[in-house]
């Protein structure tokens, strides 16, 4: 058997929850015997995985664009194709149901970027009223006029249009379900399985249990949001209370991948906010610290940094946003830390969090045996749903998905011809 995966970008577990998602998914397979096809029209990077080390692995630029494609597509001929996010969908999904129609399509979320950009959307409207009561968007303050925005649309299209999607937290179920309409039978729930590079042998810092920190890829808004908030809103009050408090010595340590000009403005070492950039070694250099600090304000999916900061059982102050979907992930223990939905209760829980006088004790599920259940649990559920579509027992050929194949055909069709005819001159 052969699974074709179509990846945004070539997958970088060291940089991102995205990157770990994508490369859980590729290892799944390879350990399920396929053989693996890659391919992405991204550039390989110093951190991208090209699995170099592994049989059965090949890689491929194809381009959406190039009148070879579908030759190429048949001479691979995918039992499986991947969808790593929705722009990998619209561009090659008419292509592959051209030339290989008896290939299972299956769409990867990685978080639903439409719930996303309409928290996102509500949050600046709502601050431009000054109606914003909390420091996040609660599902009730989601505007309408943002529910169906630009990217909802097209990624509700390309997921009623794929034969499955995959989707990381309960809530993003709930979310396709209501607002996008999308058959029960062509979701599932496939939560993040692994953690950035967790139990490094390197050694851990000095003790940092006095300092905060942040982690988080600066490509994604979401993390640029929280930074620059946390930075300008929040930071210089907590340091504040901290120096009255006689805990002078607390820092902000802000680490991430693709830390560019604009975030390294920031740095301001007079009030302890620290910009770090990237590190090689998540465990290593976080795990000693005293708290990571998470003002998440609009987001989706589940957060790596989250899943990150609870697997080396750091205590974690984030929004409703930062904890949502993470009910699996926390086998049945209380959330390790606090979920602050103003920016006074945030404060006071970071504060409390720093305060050498105050610390508290949080109870850690035993990520180890929590990670191989669910392995074992959810892993081998997508296995066996993958299976059964490739039996022909569950494809699903409703008058909905039927009409959106044929449309993208079309469309799809003469744009990609106008620009192979523009590129050759």
């Amino acid at each position: 058997m052969k699974a074709l995966f179509f990846c945004l970008v070539w997958p970088e577990p060291s940089s991102s929850a995205a990157g770990v998602r994508l490369d859980y998914l590729i290892r799944l397979f390879i350990r399920e015997g396929f053989e693996l096809h890659l391919s992405s029209t991204a550039e390989h990077g110093p951190y991208s995985a090209l699995y170099e080390d592994l049989d059965g692995v090949y890689r491929h630029n194809l381009d959406p664009n190039s009148s070879e494609i579908r030759a190429k597509l048949a001479q691979i001929n995918p039992d499986v194709i991947v969808f790593d996010r929705y722009p990998t969908e619209e561009q090659f999904s008419w292509h592959v149901m051209e030339a290989c129609p008896k290939a299972i399509r299956i769409l990867d979320t990685e978080d639903l970027h439409g719930l996303r950009r309409a928290r996102q959307l509500s949050l600046e409207e709502l601050e431009k009223k000054g109606r914003l009561t909390h420091l996040y968007v609660a599902e009730h303050e989601i505007q309408p006029t943002s529910v169906y925005n630009t990217i909802a649309l097209r990624e509700m299209v390309s997921m009623h249009r794929s034969d499955l999607s995959l989707v990381v937290s309960d809530v993003e179920l709930y979310y396709a379900q209501k607002y996008y309409g999308i058959p029960t039978n062509q979701l599932m729930y496939l939560p993040i399985l692994s953690c950035r590079l967790f139990g490094q042998s390197g050694p851990l810092n000095n003790d940092m249990s006095t300092h905060a920190c942040f982690i988080g890829n600066f490509k994604h808004a979401p993390n640029r949001d929280a930074v620059h908030f946390l930075r300008y809103q929040l930071w210089p009050q907590i340091n504040k209370a901290l120096s009255r408090q006689g805990d002078v010595n607390s820092e902000c340590h802000i680490y991430g991948a693709y830390m560019d000009a604009t975030m390294e403005r920031l740095h301001n070492p007079s009030i302890g906010f620290h910009m770090k950039g990237r590190v090689d070694d998540v465990y290593s250099t976080i795990a000693a610290y005293g708290v990571l600090l998470a003002p998440l304000r609009f987001g989706a999916g589940v957060k790596g940094k989250i899943l990150d900061a609870i697997s080396m059982e750091l205590p974690v102050v984030t929004t409703p946003i930062g904890s949502e979907g993470l009910s699996v992930h926390l086998d049945g223990v209380d959330f390790p830390g606090y979920v602050a939905k103003t920016v006074e209760e945030f404060k006071q829980s970071a504060v409390k969090s720093l305060s050498t006088s105050a610390q508290s004790k949080w109870d850690f599920p035993d990520h180890k045996k929590l990670e191989q259940r669910l392995d074992t649990e959810y892993g081998n559920a997508f296995i066996a749903q993958v299976n059964n579509m490739l039996e022909g027992k569950s494809r699903i050929q409703h008058p909905i998905k039927l009409m959106l194949e044929q449309n993208s055909q079309l469309a799809h069709r003469y744009l990609s011809k106008y620009i192979q005819l523009k590129n050759e001159g």
